[in-house]
């Protein structure tokens, strides 16, 4: 009774045959998984940082009442002093938001946010610190979000609120201000700025709470509906800022409104930002070159090897393409498994790392541990470029094998 031979089964044949010289082979294809995906997740996690780091500074610029001064720990300070933008400094003189639309038209710029400065309130079972609050547009907000330590799961709903790291509660706790009831939506990182004991609401609900304040304190400065204290502004990143400065003053009196800049530029550490993804590229480039000869020099020792088995199945009455698809295929599942064995020792070592806090150490930086997706997609790239090396230097081999004499495979001694 015949057994027809399946082709999944010489493969595995093949495997289990040789399994130190196999063995080998998927270390090669582990080393270079592991290479290429380490490299991606290290640099993606720097960069994540860095990009993190240039989120964090704020606005580039911030249009004032042209009657506004800055206020730092008590020291009165001018426009060079003011570092990252974050939010506005408590101030009682506003404007209206119609300015937004003029500002938004000005060439140059890319985001603009308005703040509201309400009122500052001692409540000690909150903050031991003053704590100021202010209203914002969370659909437009580019200062105040970067800071969260969670991202928010949904936009900030009526009566919720993001509060600075110093004010007790946490999300989904509640607190009361001035009598009204507020749930935490949002927590921010450290500042080491007045931020920290800042609390930021809806546009809508800074409103109605300064309607209450001047209902029950005479001294309150009346915040109308439309009034902001100033609009904060980012520029495209190669733009100057001084020059898109200029251009918001054009179109008001120089008695009216006052833009205050930052006293440095992001755009260097923008360029190097960019420019990690290149690098990346290289360093995987030189990886993969360096790979191809070493393993189209194991596939064709492992041909060699192989005469007899393959001069048998032509014998037999294989096919040249079958003994083609043989080579190409165990070359395949040799390089899917070692490329899977290479990413899955990283993630390991990574995760234990990380958990440990000892992969901040090694870089000294914080590292940001990329998103599932964006690790999937670097699991992905590592994989295929094993698949490509392994398909690509077993070609040669594989189509000698498909075209040697069976007679002379046969007889030929190891």
């Amino acid at each position: 009774m015949s057994r027809k031979m399946h082709f999944v089964t010489l493969i595995m044949a093949s495997i289990r045959n040789k399994p130190g010289r196999n063995l080998a082979t998927i270390f090669c294809f582990a080393f270079i998984a592991a290479n290429i995906f380490s490299a991606q997740y290290l640099m993606t996690g720097a960069a994540g940082n860095a990009e993190k780091g240039i989120l964090r500074m704020g606005a580039d610029s911030i249009v004032v009442p042209a009657q506004y001064e800055v206020f730092i720990k008590g020291y009165q300070m001018g426009p060079a002093a003011v570092n990252g933008i974050v939010r506005v400094e408590p101030s009682n003189f506003r404007v209206s938001n119609d300015i937004m639309d003029k500002i938004m038209k000005v060439p140059g710029i890319s985001d603009v946010s308005p703040q509201l400065f309400v009122v500052t309130h001692a409540i000690p079972e909150l903050s031991s610190s003053p704590i100021d609050i202010y209203g914002i547009d969370p659909d437009t907000d580019f200062t105040i979000r970067p800071w969260l330590h969670h991202p928010l799961e949904k936009t900030l709903g009526p009566n919720e609120v993001i509060v600075g790291s110093d004010i007790a509660g946490e999300p989904s706790s509640q607190i009361v201000v001035s009598c009204q009831l507020y749930t935490i939506a949002g927590k921010l990182d450290p500042t080491q700025s007045p931020v920290d004991h800042s609390i930021f609401l809806r546009m809508d609900d800074a409103y109605a709470l300064a309607t209450y304040e001047a209902n029950i304190s005479p001294s309150f400065s009346p915040v109308a509906k439309g009034d902001i204290s100033a609009v904060l502004v980012k520029a495209v990143p190669e733009a100057d800022p001084e020059m898109v400065s200029a251009r918001i003053r054009q179109p008001f009196p120089s008695s009216y409104l006052r833009v205050i800049g930052r006293n440095f530029a992001l755009e260097p550490v923008s360029q190097e930002v960019s420019g990690l993804p290149n690098l990346l590229n290289i360093i995987s480039g030189v990886v993969v070159l360096a790979s191809l000869p070493l393993i189209a020099l194991i596939a064709a020792m492992v041909a060699h090897e192989r005469q007899r088995e393959i001069g048998l199945l032509m014998a037999m009455g294989a096919k040249r393409k079958i003994i083609f698809s043989l080579v190409m295929a165990e070359s395949l599942v040799l390089a899917a498994i070692g490329g899977i064995a290479g990413i899955g020792a990283c993630l390991f070592i990574f995760s234990l790392l990380n958990t440990q806090t000892l992969l901040n150490g090694a870089l000294q930086i914080t590292f940001v541990t990329p998103q599932l997706a964006r690790i999937s997609q670097m699991a992905g790239l590592a994989l295929l470029v094993v698949i490509v090396i392994g398909s690509i230097s077993s070609l040669w081999p594989a189509y000698q094998s498909s075209r040697m004499n069976p007679y002379d495979a046969i007889r030929k001694e190891r």
